[in-house]
């Protein structure tokens, strides 16, 4: 302590105290203030963050959904194709069996034909023998 601290009076000392006090006060009311004001702001961003979460679970929820979905849709498709394929293989077979039977009634066609044209030669021979003896019939007896 100093020569004038000994010498004032204590009630200008608990004066001066009573100021720090108030002072200090007025300090730990704005400090008390500002942590009132970020806990209203830890408040609600804990209130945002939890509604985020909620969407973020929403969205998990329905992600793993459409993965299912996609999943199933892919295996449909998979066994799709495998009819698909079945199918194109049966229709080749039987494009096979008419291109096999087409040829055949092709050799056929072309057997019909040699036979009429054969059948056409012999009627065309028949019709000069009928002629040769439709010309003798006619000529006199000698």
């Amino acid at each position: 302590m100093t020569e004038r601290e000994r010498l004032d009076p204590p009630e200008a000392r608990v004066a001066d105290i009573a100021l720090k006090q108030d002072r200090m006060l007025g300090q730990i009311g704005m400090i008390v203030d500002q942590v009132s004001l970020h806990t209203v702001r830890l408040d609600d961003l804990t209130r945002r963050v939890t509604s985020i979460e909620k969407k973020v679970d929403s969205l998990a929820s329905g992600l793993a959904t459409v993965t299912l979905d996609v999943s199933e849709m892919r295996q449909e498709m998979r066994q799709r194709f495998g009819q698909l394929e079945e199918r194109q293989s049966q229709l080749a077979e039987k494009q096979n069996g008419f291109e096999m039977g087409l040829n055949r009634l092709m050799e056929r066609q072309s057997k019909l034909e040699e036979g009429q044209t054969r059948l056409e030669t012999q009627l065309g021979k028949m019709n000069q023998t009928q002629d040769l003896i439709l010309m003798l019939l006619k000529e006199p007896l000698k």
